[in-house]
């Protein structure tokens, strides 16, 4: 995926402050009024009802996937970048490396991947059929915009925020 953004030069905990303020405050205002009127598209349309149950299952996924992700693992990472620009020792993390968090969440990630493109599927890559009304295609350009920026969320944090964590905690304990 490419984005407008340079996000590769952007500073590691400003990339996390952006994944939070647009990312995950997007999902969560979004995705249940996307959700919403999905399924009063469902309730007439039938070939719906699957996009809206794997739709619903994404976001109750993604609720507990960025909780973990606020509460647990970018406190640590701040902790980890923090440490390194004060040249000082980090303090230990309960669950051993950064890496073991990061990879529950990169599997996180694939999945969702997964479950947007069988969306993107089932969708017809989120065209809407002959004849039905308008609001029918205007959900489903709500959910390629939803699984556009899913993805962009998924690049930074797979691409740049996981890899320079993972680095600066290797510095930081070599060093």
């Amino acid at each position: 995926m490419k984005t407008r953004l340079e996000f590769e030069k952007w500073p590691t905990d400003l990339l996390i402050d952006y994944a939070l303020k647009i990312h995950h405050r997007g999902i969560r205002e979004e995705g249940p009024e996307t959700l919403a009127r999905l399924n009063a598209l469902a309730a007439k349309y039938n070939e719906l009802i699957e996009v809206a149950h794997q739709f619903g299952e994404s976001l109750n996924d993604l609720d507990e996937h960025l909780m973990k992700e606020e509460n647990i693992l970018f406190p640590f990472i701040y902790e980890i970048m923090e440490a390194s620009q004060e040249h000082r020792t980090q303090q230990g993390f309960h669950c051993g490396s950064v890496q073991n968090p990061i990879a529950v969440m990169m599997s996180d990630h694939e999945g969702e991947t997964a479950r947007h493109e069988h969306i993107a599927y089932l969708t017809h890559q989120y065209t809407a059929p002959e004849g039905v009304e308008s609001e029918y295609q205007a959900v489903l350009d709500r959910l390629k915009d939803f699984k556009e920026s899913l993805e962009e969320h998924i690049l930074i944090e797979d691409k740049i925020i996981f890899p320079a964590a993972i680095a600066t905690e290797e510095r930081n304990i070599q060093g």
